[in-house]
């Protein structure tokens, strides 16, 4: 027998009588990782007297630093060094780079092994191959590199590290960055297969044009605004492509909290940014401290730090 079909008005009856909220459909699980890789640049280039080279950023408190956020569940400490001193009181940015970034390395190699991913500047250095002497010596797995910066530079250090196995991170301090990545490195075939992007926005420049010109945050509005340009602009990139957005100036945990939301990874630590909130003057006393605030961002949004090999694995290389 075929099924009534009711008028207009005894149709609309018959639902209100039935209404609720949601009745049987149950609202779709949203796309977001439940997994997300913290690192943290563990430099105090914000350090009372740091300009002055009156610092206590010995290579010993470096090498604490570092260790407690690993033991806390960082994937990668992104190692660089701004007023770091040896024993001898030399400024570790001034000497070779691999002896430098041996004298942080081995000790913590031989506490934790792999357990965490080496994330070197390869910026330090007289010479092209000094600067990228890290990477050919095997000692990073991560090398952040500009796409803005020169194109005699940078195409020739991101060749160099792919050569040696280690993951270019494509350091964005602002949008423009992203088309030149495209043009010079992707389109070119420099770069191949899984793109490691690193939004570094936010931080003031004493003139309009610098190697690494960034974006002007003052508010929430122009933070939110600009992440989600400068991601939607990657995705037209590359849709699956791994990005994380780094804790830098004013915005600090407020950029973390988003790229969070957003589904990135994060980078977190004192290189970046001193302050704990951008409406105050509070500043986090360690690098631990800031990474914990970021594992219990994480948390209440329902995601868990990864681990080295978890983000080996999204980047595309060996595990160890």
């Amino acid at each position: 027998m075929q099924e009534e079909i009711p008028s207009l008005w005894e149709a609309a009856r018959r639902e209100m009588e039935d209404y609720s909220f949601l009745g049987s459909y149950e609202q779709p699980k949203w796309d977001i990782p439940n997994k997300i890789g913290i690192s943290c640049a563990v430099s105090s280039r914000f350090s009372e007297g740091s300009e002055r080279g009156h610092t206590t950023n010995s290579i010993e408190r470096y090498i604490d630093e570092a260790s407690a956020v690993i033991e806390e569940g960082a994937f990668s400490v992104h190692i660089d060094f701004t007023w770091v001193t040896d024993e001898k009181g030399r400024r570790l940015d001034k000497i070779p780079p691999v002896e430098a970034y041996s004298m942080v390395l081995e000790p913590l190699r031989k506490r934790y092994g792999y357990s965490f991913m080496a994330d070197l500047n390869v910026l330090n250095g007289a010479t092209f191959e000094e600067c990228l002497s890290p990477a050919v010596a095997g000692l990073a797995e991560i090398g952040p590199c500009a796409p803005g910066h020169p194109e005699s530079f940078a195409g020739p250090a991101v060749r160099t590290l792919v050569a040696n196995g280690v993951v270019p991170a494509l350091a964005i301090h602002n949008s423009g960055e992203i088309e030149l990545a495209k043009r010079r490195l992707i389109d070119t075939g420099i770069l191949k297969g899984t793109v490691y992007w690193g939004l570094l926005f936010g931080l003031p420049f004493d003139v309009g044009r610098t190697l690494l010109s960034g974006n002007s945050v003052t508010d929430v509005d122009d933070m939110v605004r600009q992440m989600m340009l400068m991601v939607h602009q990657i995705r037209k990139v590359d849709p699956t492509a791994p990005i994380h957005v780094c804790a830098a100036g004013r915005a600090t945990m407020y950029m973390t909290t988003l790229a969070t939301m957003l589904g990135l990874h994060i980078r977190v630590g004192t290189e970046d940014t001193e302050w704990k909130y951008p409406n105050s003057d509070e500043r986090f006393s360690s690098n631990l401290e800031m990474f914990k605030a970021a594992k219990e961002i994480a948390a209440l949004h329902g995601r868990t730090p990864a681990t080295a090999n978890e983000m080996r694995a999204l980047l595309g290389v060996p595990q160890r």
